[in-house]
């Protein structure tokens, strides 16, 4: 596969270089606005990050909403074994991080894109195994475990590959791209999935796991094609040592601020898939249909406002902090706006609210992080910010359902809503370290 990559790669490499050098061709690529497009589409590592992506979390959501299902309707297992998967892939989220960071930094983010990709195909192709030979529970879980921590590996190698290509400034632009390619393929995903509903288990995960290796040859040709950065080497230098990297890291306030405020804004954040959809049908009362197409409105604001929100932020020259500050409140708003909410319409404006929250903090914040970053270290650094992500979301369900077992709406959101004013402050302090 990595032969034909490579062939393909050369070949398209001589067809562009012809093209910029023929009079013809560079007359052709001016006229012709298809061409111009697909010559855009081939030059920007952002688009390509976000196909990679795409394919990334296709392969995940066609097969995940469907495991539960799977187990206890076709094995026969109790719905109390099964559950136990989901604090075991929160445990792979929470342990894999930081040493993803350390593989990436000693064998470059390319590899790790290279290699997350591939090894979640392989590990899909094993499950399709388990599923086909009917494999005990504890080996489809431990598979699972490891197609979770795989999965990390790319998502680490990607934030530091991002870190690595471009500047502050081109950042969120670039994470905006990312953030579509990510929403596209968990859209698509369980859309597909309940298309190939009727055919047999094992099947989604041979198409998930031919979807891992497209993805591995698209990234291999559209993202590692040129290495912006070239692979710091770390033997001579004290300085990158793991040592002296978590030594840096105590020291850094501003850091430890930054991954503070990510944590508390997680913990809120996880509650949009979880406990709010409890509260909406138990608490409020709306159908499951209604908050289908609340979830598609979140999903739809991302597709149709991430790019051109950032893109105005950048233009009206809005500075990563107040972005941050702005994003926490509008969280804060659209949470605390759920303790008053009485039907669909209500919830569906809170979303909205929070979805605009999300759509302008998430590229600010990863332009915060990678901000304290350098090419021998991004891989590590992002880790921790990963990590921070890895406890929100697996510590944040726990707390909104402890909330939402002991207390009322009012109360639970309030507190809930709290995380982001504690986040807000937490940014605000990393902000005045930063100055300082």
């Amino acid at each position: 596969m990595f032969f034909f990559a490579n062939f393909l790669k050369t070949s398209v490499y001589s067809i562009i270089l012809c093209s910029e050098k023929s009079t013809f061709f560079t007359g052709y690529y001016q006229m012709n606005p298809v061409a111009k497009f697909f010559k855009y589409l081939w030059n920007d590592k952002g688009i390509a990050l976000a196909g990679a992506w795409s394919f990334n979390q296709l392969a995940y959501a066609i097969v995940y909403p469907f495991i539960p299902i799977y187990l206890c309707q076709e094995r026969g297992l109790d719905y109390a074994l099964v559950s136990i998967i989901f604090p075991l892939l929160g445990i792979a989220v929470i342990f894999a991080p930081l040493p993803c960071g350390w593989l990436t930094d000693r064998f470059g983010h390319n590899s790790m894109l290279l290699a997350g990709q591939f090894l979640r195909g392989i590990v899909f192709f094993f499950l399709a195994g388990c599923v086909y030979f009917k494999a005990p529970f504890y080996v489809f879980a431990a598979a699972l475990m490891f197609n979770t921590s795989v999965g990390v590996a790319f998502q680490v190698g990607s934030d530091a590959y991002l870190a690595n290509i471009t500047t502050p400034e081109e950042r969120p632009g670039y994470y905006s791209k990312i953030r579509i390619g990510y929403n596209v393929g968990w859209a698509l995903g369980p859309m597909m999935g309940a298309f190939f509903a009727q055919t047999p288990f094992w099947v989604f995960f041979i198409l998930t796991g031919l979807l891992c290796l497209a993805g591995t040859f698209h990234t291999r040709i559209n993202c590692c094609r040129k290495n912006p950065v070239q692979k710091v080497k770390q033997e001579n230098s004290s300085e990158n040592s793991s040592g002296n990297i978590l030594k840096s890291i105590l020291h850094n306030k501003r850091f430890l601020f930054l991954m503070a405020g990510t944590l508390f804004l997680m913990l809120l954040a996880s509650q949009l898939y979880s406990t709010m959809s409890i509260f909406s049908t138990s608490s409020v009362g709306i159908s499951r249909k209604a908050l289908g197409s609340i979830y598609s409105l979140n999903g739809f604001m991302v597709l149709a406002l991430q790019v051109p929100l950032v893109a105005l932020l950048t233009k009206l020259n809005v500075k990563v902090m107040p972005q941050l500050l702005l994003g926490t409140l509008l969280y804060f708003a659209g949470y605390m706006q759920l303790g008053f909410a009485g039907g669909a319409i209500a919830i569906a404006v809170a979303v909205a609210v929070v979805t605009l929250g999300e759509i302008i903090v998430q590229p600010a914040l990863y332009t915060a992080v990678s901000s304290e970053t350098n090419p021998s270290n991004a891989g590590r650094m992002m880790s921790v910010s990963s990590l921070m992500r890895g406890i929100g979301y697996a510590a944040g369900p726990w707390i909104g359902g402890q909330l939402f077992s002991h207390t009322s709406s009012l109360v639970m959101w309030s507190v809930l809503s709290c995380f982001a004013l504690i986040a807000a402050l937490l940014f605000a302090f990393f902000s005045v370290e930063k100055k300082a």
